[in-house]
């Protein structure tokens, strides 16, 4: 008789700095194996507690397969409960909700990550390894399915810096990646300026005196850095601040439900005047702006669906000549009718 097939978790990572040619870098691959072993882990101690057993759901890989690199990876046994939940199912498919609701429905994320995770330590754990595997250069996917999928789940790097926030929301600790606007200078005892990351919480980010003109030459402006995280009693800080630069441009693989055919370079900035984050490519005509981040975001995502709309509903005649031109280039990027699709589930039709 042959043997039943089981579930495996697939690792799907796309073509960038760590990937070409259908092989990845040992150490990057090391990391992001660990990533998604750290993250089932701390999902299913939260949910089983003492009924998790950390051996039952190690995975292993027998092989790279081809695509960009695949690997397929699977725990050597599948341990059930006595009412027959299979854990490994259950706690890898908890991790694709999470990644879902973070990529489609960002305002409800806390509200499922905090009812699907109870355990304080496990959520630490939990971001810290989002917030790792969303800051690969390279598009890293997961779905777990018996046969290989087309595509997986994954964390737009845009939310690197969102999950790092949370992190300091609940009290995690080490080295951070944050990027937002420099809205406050501190030059008196402490040197430290005080960052408005991209939803809008503030962190105080303490930096060496030597470093005080760059600082100074980047006050209003939208930057990204590193650094140690911290937190006491009353308060979280980023201290030993590295990496600080200017932010004029983000590349997107996608926005909220809406993946793109091949990633989108913007231009980002914040105007002072009107108090406004700014995402912007004026080649194809698509502008995003908000009080944060987040919002700006929101409003990119508005003004696709509008082009989507309006090249779908209405006539070729209906058009100029500039309109139909911009119509081709977009079309490079977005998946017109995938998008429609996606409108009418939102709205009930476009």
């Amino acid at each position: 008789m042959a043997e039943k097939e089981t579930p495996k978790t697939w690792i799907i990572v796309r073509d960038g700095d760590i990937v070409k040619n259908h092989s990845i870098e040992g150490v990057a691959f090391a990391r992001i194996i660990t990533d998604v072993q750290r993250a089932i882990d701390n999902i299913g101690s939260s949910k089983y507690g003492k009924d998790y057993k950390k051996e039952d759901c190690r995975l292993y890989f027998k092989e790279l397969q081809e695509g960009s690199v695949v690997a397929p990876m699977f725990p050597v046994t599948y341990t059930t409960s006595l009412d027959e939940v299979n854990f490994f199912t259950e706690i890898t498919g908890t991790m694709e909700r999470l990644i879902t609701t973070l990529n489609t429905k960002p305002d409800l994320f806390i509200e499922q990550f905090e009812t699907e995770i109870t355990d304080p330590v496990a959520r630490i754990g939990l971001l810290k390894s989002l917030a790792s595997l969303s800051s690969s250069n390279s598009l890293v996917e997961i779905k777990t399915s018996i046969t290989k999928p087309k595509n997986g789940v994954f964390i737009p790097k845009y939310n690197t810096g969102y999950l790092n926030e949370l992190l300091i929301e609940y009290g995690g600790y080490g080295e951070v990646s944050v990027s937002g606007l420099i809205v406050k200078l501190n030059g008196d005892k402490d040197y430290y300026f005080t960052i408005q990351a991209k939803n809008g919480r503030k962190i105080n980010c303490y930096f060496d005196p030597s470093e005080e003109d760059k600082v100074k030459s980047l006050y209003k402006k939208c930057v990204s850095f590193t650094g140690d995280m911290t937190r006491t009693q009353t308060h979280s800080k980023i201290n030993s601040i590295t990496n600080l630069d200017e932010m004029k441009t983000e590349t997107l693989h996608s926005v909220g439900s809406y993946v793109f055919i091949q990633p989108i370079p913007f231009d980002i900035h914040y105007d002072n005047e009107d108090k406004l984050w700014c995402i912007e490519n004026e080649n194809l005509s698509l502008h995003g702006y908000g009080t944060n981040y987040n919002k700006a975001i929101e409003s990119l995502i508005d003004e696709i669906e509008g082009h989507v709309i309006s090249f779908t509903n209405y006539p070729v005649d209906k058009h100029t000549s500039e309109s139909l031109t911009l119509k081709e280039r977009l079309s490079l990027y977005i998946d017109f009718k995938g998008v429609i699709k996606i409108i009418e589930e939102k709205y009930g039709g476009a």
